[in-house]
């Protein structure tokens, strides 16, 4: 395995130079076959052009990748003052969301924080459930010393239920932890000590460290994306001033919340739009690599569903305000508007992923996605794909990825391209569903994979008569197609049931004689 810690500037800028070549190649080598060889038909010269779009969206991302792993490689380390005091010199305020939560886990996550986050804490547990009996929740914190508040409206969902606490609040640092999340005894502690030698620091991330993976493919899926996106890239924007909060596992200095009138109840992703108004009143965030809370993956494709169609929705919704707020202002520079599009244009993947997956489909049915003449394509596309993804996968090995979590990535985006997709188009007719989270619901029907089942069919039999034609260019758009079949198969264990995680196993099990 080749060690991209001693070459890592170097290869990664050699990555960044050739993804730029090679797609300017292959878009030259379209255009010529079009305009001057006139190749192809007008449905072919529509999907080269949307091709080699999702081309140049996808190169823009790995360019801003490349640059957060060079960042994260070569910067971050030495950026972040490693340290531990003994006590903590102000209070903090720990606000702890709960909506409609498995009853068990609420317990024991409430004991979890009030024994861990120390007597320079106040906690408030804010409960906006609308579901069961929740008057456990309120004993339970008046027995632990925590603050119990209740609200008989969900005004800004989860936004608004801390705004509502927040804006009587003296203390300076405010913490936010969810409810599936439980913290170590030095998370305050040390993300504290951060906040108090940088005074232009807004808030402190920690990562999010999955810790019932062992319940199901689906949970460890998730962990594998929470890996890419904690140990390369957020590593990076820390250092580029590109860094969003995750809402959840962070630590507020009040003034800069203050500074936005606190959480932004206008979006479903409280945490980055907050974090954007933060960043266009100069305030910065800081990323602690440091596990120092741990939680729960989604275990069901509902909850899974929940998650990433939150996700996708609530940041689709910024793209507007990024790009008038910071990418079309003159205050911040380049490398950071890049990488703020990268991000605010990520969630639109569906539709590029969807060319790559029809790609080999319309081969077989005579119409060529690329216009172009096979040495054309064999020295433009082929070697762009082959050299993104070996250095995809080189960077993930070289910050201690498992194999397992190399394709995991690969396939994760693959799988759920449908839904990117759906929520791009809802955020465009703009249309509203009921908030949820990723732990309720369980397995969906079938009928919901329709699309990612009839592509993976389609793929097969293109593929197999694609490489009975035995030309150079069949051969590659047959690999291609069986490579994105590959990635596809997933989807049959990820819609199942979980088993019971090592984390909620009973540390004692009775035993008949």
């Amino acid at each position: 395995m080749i060690n991209l810690g001693k070459y890592t500037v170097t290869v990664v800028n050699i990555m960044t130079i050739v993804s730029i070549i090679f797609i300017f190649i292959g878009i030259m080598a379209s255009l010529y076959a079009a305009i001057i060889l006139k190749h192809g038909t007008f449905l072919e010269y529509f999907f080269t052009l949307w091709f080699w779009i999702a081309s140049v969206f996808f190169g823009i991302q790995s360019v801003t990748y490349f640059l957060s792993f060079k960042k994260s490689e070569s910067v971050y380390k030495p950026s972040i003052q490693y340290g531990y005091i003994n006590g903590l010199r102000d209070r903090v305020a720990v606000l702890v969301p709960v909506f409609n939560e498995e009853p068990e886990m609420v317990r024991t996550n409430l004991i979890a924080i009030s024994s861990n986050v120390g007597q320079n804490a106040d906690v408030y547990v804010l409960d906006d459930s609308t579901t069961g009996d929740t008057g456990y929740i309120a004993e339970l914190s008046q027995r632990l010393g925590m603050k119990y508040v209740h609200r008989d409206n969900r005004r800004g969902y989860k936004a608004g239920a801390l705004n509502d606490v927040l804006k009587d609040l003296k203390e300076p640092y405010a913490c936010v932890l969810d409810i599936d999340q439980m913290p170590a005894p030095d998370f305050l502690r040390e993300t504290t000590a951060l906040l108090d030698r940088n005074p232009n620091i807004g808030f402190v991330q920690v990562p999010q460290v999955y810790s019932n993976a062992d319940s199901s493919v689906l949970a460890e899926i998730a962990q594998a994306q929470q890996f890419i996106f904690y140990e390369i890239l957020t590593e990076g924007k820390s250092v580029k001033g590109t860094l969003f909060s995750c809402g959840t596992n962070v630590v507020y200095r009040m003034e800069a919340l203050r500074s936005v009138n606190f959480f932004d109840e206008s979006s479903i992703v409280e945490d980055i739009a907050t974090t954007v108004n933060m960043a266009i009143n100069g305030w910065l965030g800081m990323y602690f690599n440091k596990k120092l809370v741990y939680g729960r993956a989604p275990v069901t494709m509902q909850g899974y569903v929940n998650q990433q169609w939150r996700w996708m929705s609530g940041s689709l919704q910024l793209m507007p305000k990024i790009l008038k707020k910071i990418i079309m202002s003159k205050k911040f520079p380049w490398r950071q508007k890049v990488d703020w599009f990268a991000t605010t244009t990520w969630y639109t993947f569906g539709w590029f992923y969807l060319i790559f997956l029809i790609s080999p489909i319309l081969d077989m049915a005579g119409i060529r996605v690329l216009t172009i003449n096979n040495i054309l394509y064999f020295f433009a596309w082929l070697p762009y794909t082959i050299l993104v993804m070996t250095t995809f996968i080189l960077s993930q090995k070289e910050k201690g990825a498992p194999l397992r979590f190399v394709f995991y990535n690969m396939a994760a985006n693959v799988l759920i391209f449908p839904l990117s997709i759906y929520a791009s188009i809802d955020v465009l007719l703009k249309k509203k569903r009921p908030f949820t989270t990723a732990r309720t619901g369980g397995k969906l029907p079938w009928s919901h994979f329709w699309g990612q089942i009839t592509i993976m069919i389609l793929l097969l039999i293109a593929s197999t008569y694609l490489l009975l034609q035995h030309t150079v260019y069949t051969y590659i758009s047959a690999f291609w197609g069986f490579f994105q079949f590959t990635l596809l198969i997933p989807i049959f264990w990820l819609n199942r049931n979980p088993r019971e995680s090592s984390m909620d196993a009973p540390a004692f099990k009775s035993h008949g004689n």
